[in-house]
């Protein structure tokens, strides 16, 4: 009996003994920055990869991931005219590596939803706001490129670099969407009327050249038809037989049959 017992005596202080000396260490991940938290005095450090000694139970370890991290966000803004825009934005961005220390004392591991999300929510509204709903897609890489560079402003004071920006869906309210429709539907229209115009402006031209060149013709036909021409084109018709009749030259026009040729 009693050695039974020493004997689990002896297991649980090899376990008691194992656990303490595997939390006496602990472990960076690559791509990542481990903070270092002395519970009692509130003191801490940041380390990079790598395999660090820490006292158990005095010492808790908070890792940071310092690879480029990637957030969807939904942004409702109003533009200049106060129509409803909604833009969904994706950005990229990562925690400064040698300043993750400065992070978790002043914002915590959470500083995408304390810092960053409302920063995307302030200066897409901003921007939005300086435009004509109208004009939103046609500036789209202007307002694009006006979030990042705000909201990479705003946001460096926390030691997080914005990468950048993408507005990657922009919606409008469905009456929006139906008058820019029947706009769209008018202004084609009014470019088929357009087209239609311009080919009856070519027709006419078209048919005035035509008869200018017709009227051309028929003057050079008559500066060239005098009776020495005419004369001419006779001869060449001609089949080389006299005709059978004639008209005499007396004012009775009488008709004479001329005899054939033998």
């Amino acid at each position: 009996m009693q050695k039974d017992t020493r004997l689990l005596t002896g297991i649980i202080v090899v376990v008691v003994l194992a656990l303490i000396v595997f939390s006496s260490f602990f472990v960076v991940e690559v791509g990542s920055v481990g903070v270092r938290i002395n519970v009692l005095s509130g003191e801490t450090k940041s380390f990079p990869q790598g395999t660090y000694a820490k006292v158990p139970f005095v010492h808790q370890v908070v890792n940071y991931d310092v690879k480029t991290q990637k957030q969807e966000v939904e942004a409702d803004s109003a533009s200049k005219d106060l129509q409803t825009v909604r833009a969904r934005i994706v950005v990229n961005f990562r925690p400064v590596y040698d300043k993750v220390n400065d992070i978790h004392i002043k914002i915590g591991k959470d500083y995408f939803v304390k810092v960053i999300y409302p920063a995307i929510q302030e200066v897409s509204k901003t921007a939005i706001s300086k435009l004509p709903v109208e004009n939103i897609i046609v500036e789209r890489e202007n307002l694009r490129a006006a979030i990042e560079e705000n909201l990479r402003k705003k946001i460096e004071e926390y030691n997080i670099i914005i990468e950048n920006v993408n507005i990657v869906d922009i919606q409008f309210t469905a009456e929006f969407n139906r008058v820019v429709e029947e706009k769209q539907i008018e202004e084609q229209k009014v470019k088929k009327i357009q087209y239609q115009r311009m080919q009856a402006e070519e027709e006419k031209k078209r048919v005035i050249l035509l008869a200018e060149a017709e009227a051309q013709k028929q003057k050079l036909l008559r500066d060239s038809s005098n009776q020495t021409v005419i004369n001419l084109k006779w001869i060449e018709k001609w089949d080389g037989h006299l005709p059978k009749y004639m008209l005499s030259g007396n004012k009775s026009n009488a008709m004479f049959m001329l005899p054939d040729e033998k």
